[in-house]
């Protein structure tokens, strides 16, 4: 399993910053299984055979338990923790987010399944010893905050708050619950919306039930997406082969 991922991403190198970005720039952050109503499934050959068999992506609980293995295969001490998400509505269900932290000669940051994060490792510092990640998508950082830590990006005007997690390492079965809502609740934003992202060299590229949004240098050019492009931008963007139920309506 390990040699097959390790041929998927390029036989990365470089240590952690390496792993992350050689698996973030191939894998992107999508829920269509969560739009056409396929069951998640989290076991680790299922995720295997999802991601680099297939070659699909997902969304966090699949992202960072395949990466997590991944990266304690390759040596790293890596381990899943719970997370609350902040949006501009407020926080979302309590401990719904699964991140993934490497503990080396410090503690870090190392999600692939959320959306919106640099292709580096983030390391968790105080507030005032606090590192900043720069990264063609903005300014991020991981600070000690509460019994836990936050991670924050800069918007132009001041670092805020994207999620919040703990320290405590989690078994996927602890996520079954929010597993659940967040493929099968009409409240969540899997379910209302459709969510894939991927970074690039040049930023970011992203596509919902209707645009697709093209970042690069800070600008955003849209197309409109319908069920006569998106399987092209599908394929051209993303390297996803697949059929979006809603989007064939």
């Amino acid at each position: 399993m390990i040699n097959e991922m390790d041929r998927f991403l390029g036989h990365p190198s470089g240590g952690l910053d390496g792993f992350i970005s050689s698996y973030m720039e191939r894998v992107p952050f999508e829920n269509i299984d969560v739009q056409n109503k396929v069951p998640i499934s989290v076991e680790l050959e299922d995720i295997f055979d999802k991601i680099i068999t297939r070659g699909r992506g997902g969304f966090c609980y699949e992202m960072n338990t395949l990466f997590r293995y991944y990266l304690n295969a390759k040596g790293h001490d890596a381990y899943n923790v719970s997370a609350t998400v902040k949006n501009p509505d407020g926080w979302t269900r309590e401990g719904s987010h699964m991140s993934t932290l490497v503990r080396s000669d410090g503690l870090y940051v190392a999600d692939v399944g959320f959306g919106d994060l640099p292709v580096k490792a983030m390391p968790i510092r105080p507030a005032e010893e606090a590192i900043v990640v720069d990264d063609v998508n903005g300014r991020y950082r991981a600070v000690e905050a509460y019994d836990g830590f936050e991670v924050q990006k800069d918007y132009g005007n001041g670092f805020e708050t994207l999620y919040r997690g703990g320290f405590t390492p989690r078994k996927t079965e602890e996520f079954h619950d929010n597993l659940m809502y967040n493929q099968q609740h009409p409240d969540s934003i899997f379910v209302r919306k459709l969510l894939i992202t991927m970074p690039k060299s040049y930023g970011r590229v992203s596509m919902s039930e209707n645009n697709l949004t093209i970042t690069k240098d800070g600008k955003k050019e849209k197309f409109e997406v319908d069920s006569g492009n998106y399987r092209k931008f599908l394929k051209e963007h993303f390297d996803l082969d697949v059929e979006i139920k809603r989007l064939e309506k």
